[in-house]
């Protein structure tokens, strides 16, 4: 009989590769031989992707029956609408006792988080992504480890925290990602002392940004936020991706500048060509301000949603204002040396749009 080497290869290698594959994959070695037999509830990683709930159920109770041994990763996608709400409770709340480290959520159903999770030690990384849907916290997230957060989700505290600032417990956060989240009425406040990247995507609402250390920042969405307090002394890379509003106002473009202005600090700054179109209307800003980059060294120009082939050169020349820098474009562009009169009659339009009454925007 051949002799089986890899049954005498250690559990730590053996571990490694039933990791690399599906986990229930994994489970059905455990018929190979008695070496073989509860190897894989050793795996310190749980991954299901799109796995009905009872199977997942069985599977962590016989994880459970023989083995207590500690859960770094615990992944769990199910796009199931049906998928119970007490299941994913279960779930978090098994990753939560068995010392989770990386905990990601992505479902289209409403969850319910547990008490226990929201002040898990453990936790370095978490993702939450609902599908039209929520999240329900039962109180004020106190994650004292945890240094990465993506959020593609709306949050809802169930007690008095329902207005504050989320990120407020999480004292190490590194990198934060924002996509589509609710924010409160009033606007969103982030205020992450070791915070070092920050992603926002189609959630203009904010209130203040107090991130200190942070050196890159990426914001996409359909117009420019209204951000009164931006503290931002480190910035070093800075992408922005502003699609054209179809009615871009005079005091939406005078917002969008004033966004601008704000990443001053920026070294290497991205802007997609939707972006640097808004710069255009209005007549564009060109006289009246300086150039928003003054630390300015590199810029990188991409194309964005819209196939813009034509750019007014004062754009590129207010952006570099009197700085030499190293311009990079990854897309096609041709200059223009004034704006097209279609651009003159869409701002001339849109001007007289916002003279009849300024018609009740904020």
């Amino acid at each position: 009989m051949e002799e089986d080497k890899m049954s005498q290869l250690p559990d730590d290698i053996l571990l490694l590769i039933l990791d690399k594959t599906d986990i229930f994959e994994a489970v059905k070695t455990s018929i190979l031989s008695h070496r073989w037999k509860n190897l894989w509830r050793l795996l310190p990683s749980l991954r299901f992707h799109h796995c009905r709930s009872e199977l997942v159920s069985q599977l962590l109770s016989h994880r459970e029956a023989t083995s207590t041994s500690a859960v770094h990763d615990f992944h769990l996608s199910s796009l199931d609408t049906d998928t119970d709400t007490e299941f994913m409770e279960e779930c978090v709340l098994y990753a939560t006792s068995h010392g989770v480290q990386s905990l990601r959520l992505h479902s289209k159903c409403t969850i319910t988080l547990p008490q226990a999770f929201i002040s898990c030690t453990t936790l370095r990384e978490l993702q939450l992504t609902q599908l039209h849907s929520s999240v329900e916290l039962p109180g004020r997230l106190s994650l004292p480890n945890l240094k990465t957060f993506h959020l593609e989700t709306h949050l809802f505290f169930n007690d008095e925290h329902y207005n504050m600032e989320p990120f407020s417990g999480l004292p190490e956060l590194e990198k934060l990602t924002i996509i589509g989240y609710c924010f409160p009425i009033d606007g969103l406040v982030i205020k992450a002392p070791k915070l070092r990247v920050l992603e926002i995507a189609e959630s203009p609402k904010v209130k203040e940004i107090y991130t200190p250390l942070l050196t890159s920042f990426r914001y996409e969405s359909y117009e420019a936020w209204e951000c009164a307090n931006v503290n931002l002394p480190m910035l070093e890379h800075v992408y922005l991706d502003i699609h054209e509003t179809r009615y871009c106002l005079n005091f939406v473009h005078q917002n969008f500048v004033r966004m601008l202005h704000q990443f001053g600090n920026a070294s290497t700054v991205f802007l997609t060509l939707d972006t640097l179109k808004v710069l255009e209307r209005n007549g564009g800003p060109f006289e009246q301000t300086p150039s928003p980059f003054p630390n300015m060294k590199c810029l990188k120009v991409m194309e964005g949603r819209n196939r813009i082939t034509k750019l007014y050169r004062g754009v590129m020349n207010y952006l570099r204002g009197p700085l030499y820098c190293k311009v990079e474009f990854s897309c096609g562009v041709d200059f223009v040396e004034q704006i097209s009169n279609e651009d003159k009659d869409k701002d001339n339009y849109e001007k007289k749009i916002a003279g009849s009454k300024d018609i009740g925007f904020t």
